[in-house]
């Protein structure tokens, strides 16, 4: 340990002596961001924290001001590269002047960033030597990444989606276990690279990369293992409606005339579940409670289609002044046998934080705010010839992002057998949001190893197996009025091997806890470290 005189003589080294270890430290993010979906570098990610270790290393003894502003220059590009849409939505979403939506892209980017700041400074006082000095640092990013709120969820290693066999670890204890290895690697790395041992450096680079190889040997052996599963395991033909209305077109019956085309299309290509997207695309508005279809043709779901279909669509009890966001069961005879009002919801998109919603409203009536559900469902609905029951976890929107929220989906009485969400990402355009959405859904079917359908207004509608895969899609579109876009369908053949209920994964029984524990830890060491700090002041004194 420096003294306080060493310590007030390298805390006043002029910001430019160090302005290359910030330029290096600022390459960790963009390697993250680089592996991002769609069609991501995704090997960079295995490097992003790399530079983030080695400049917590180099600036070791600096203050913890300039070893935050390293981290946290090193995280920029995770939302000025990896979420450049974010601005773009703020725009077309919550309709703000083009100037006001690229300041929330600088915000959301200074936001997210603010972890790896933390991180770099916390690393640079641990041990340095001994077990401790490796599992630290996985420690302390999983539970910074646990307790940091986040407007939307988000994980570093989201480009593992394209490469599947690295997720697979998020059966034992979630993103978090993915997220450790890469932490790990990095580390490592950032390690040989330091004065030091030769030989200690070597077996370290040696270790750094056979961390990836072998968890991607691993995950190819476990999804192999899962693939022979759902070989033998019953199977359900799910028709994925597609429909590329333009966003804030006020044409109902071409909207409903592109819902039923598809669906009778798929209807007789053999689809046992027809999936309908997001509340919009429905154009009426239904009355709580809604039971049975709509008698007018114009309105009718089932109007040219028998098929069971799950759909969304806004919902209001008569005399109220705000909606809910809901997704419907109906059986093939026009009977609501399930319905589900969305939990969590966009703020400013969908609700009005922290101030009056009827005031904010009142001032400015572009705003909208819905009310919000009360905790999951479980739709059981008899599909297929002959019928069996099948139970479905319906997810609105983001909701499949929301580790804590699909986890409760999953964990209800009886299981499910598979995610279905609805969704609208038309808003975000011809961006990566749409893909980066899917690649953090895909998770949630590895958490729970059950498959997840997922209906998009405008794309990508797709379906994802139990081992993560993206098992098929269709294109994403960006349909404008005054050029339209055909609909389009998908069929896939999904395979239900497991309930969650009779056959819950490591991550469901307990593990999901690794990441609160995590944080439980560090803030433990963290309360300990000042408690031995006013301990030492007053033996001092």
């Amino acid at each position: 340990m420096a003294s306080d005189a060493d310590h007030a003589t390298v805390r006043d080294v002029p910001l430019a002596r160090d302005a290359w270890v910030l330029a290096i430290a600022s390459t960790g993010s963009l390697a993250l961001a680089l592996g991002a979906p769609p069609g991501g570098s995704v090997w960079s990610i295995w490097l992003g924290f790399a530079p983030l270790a080695w400049a917590a290393m180099r600036l070791r003894t600096r203050g913890v001001g300039r070893r935050f502003f390293a981290g946290w220059l090193g995280g920029l590009c995770v939302g000025l590269v990896g979420f450049p849409w974010f601005g773009e939505m703020l725009e077309r979403f919550a309709g703000l002047p083009s100037a006001v939506a690229w300041c929330g892209q600088l915000a959301f980017s200074a936001w997210t960033a603010v972890p790896f700041g933390l991180w770099v400074v916390a690393f640079g006082d641990a041990p340095v030597r001994g077990r401790w000095a490796w599992v630290w640092p996985c420690v302390l990013w999983v539970a910074l990444a646990t307790v940091w709120p986040a407007v939307f969820p988000y994980t570093p290693v989201i480009g593992f989606a394209e490469v599947p066999q690295w997720m697979q670890a998020a059966e034992l204890f979630g993103v978090a276990a993915c997220e450790a290895q890469v932490v790990a690697c990095g580390v490592l790395l950032a390690r040989t690279v330091m004065p030091g041992d030769r030989r200690a450096r070597v077996q370290q680079g040696i270790v750094a990369l056979a961390l990836p190889l072998a968890s991607l040997g691993l995950g190819q052996l476990r999804m192999d293992a899962v693939d022979r599963e759902l070989a033998g395991a019953p199977k359900l033909e799910v028709g994925i409606v597609q429909p590329n209305a333009p966003l804030l077109a006020h044409d109902p019956f071409d909207k409903m005339a592109r819902l039923w085309s598809m669906s009778l299309e798929l209807q007789n290509q053999g689809a046992e579940l027809i999936v309908w997207p997001e509340a919009g695309t429905f154009p009426y508005r239904t009355y709580r409670p809604f039971v049975r279809d709509f008698v007018e043709p114009s309105r009718r779901v089932m109007r040219v289609h028998e098929t069971p279909t799950i759909f969304g669509a806004a919902s209001i009890t008569r005399g109220e002044r705000y909606e809910y966001n809901t997704v419907y069961a109906m059986d093939g005879e026009g009977n609501v046998v399930g319905a589900f009002d969305k939990n969590i919801l966009v703020p400013f998109g969908e609700y009005v934080p922290l101030i009056d919603p009827d005031w904010a409203i009142d001032q400015i009536p572009s705003i909208s705010h819905n009310h919000a559900g009360e905790g999951p469902a479980r739709f059981e609905m008899a599909l297929g010839t002959p019928p069996r029951t099948v139970a479905l976890g319906p997810v609105v929107c983001y909701e499949d992002i929301f580790i804590e929220f699909s986890r409760q989906v999953a964990a209800q009485p009886g299981g499910i057998d598979a995610f279905v969400n609805v969704t609208i990402d038309t808003w975000f355009g011809f961006t990566a949001e749409p893909w980066e959405h899917l690649a953090l859904a895909q998770f949630r079917s590895v958490e729970h190893r059950v498959p997840m359908v997922r209906s998009v207004a405008a794309g990508p509608a797709s379906a994802i197996d139990a081992t993560g895969r993206l098992a098929a899609s269709l294109p994403l579109r960006d349909p404008r009025i005054g050029d339209p876009i055909p609909p389009e369908s998908l069929l896939v053949e999904v395979a239900l091997a497991r309930n969650t209920a009779s056959a819950p994964t490591v991550f469901a029984r307990g593990g999901w806890l690794a990441r609160w524990l995590c944080l439980a830890w560090v803030l433990g060491r963290a309360a300990a470290a000042l408690w031995q700090r006013r301990r030492a002041r007053r033996s001092e004194a």
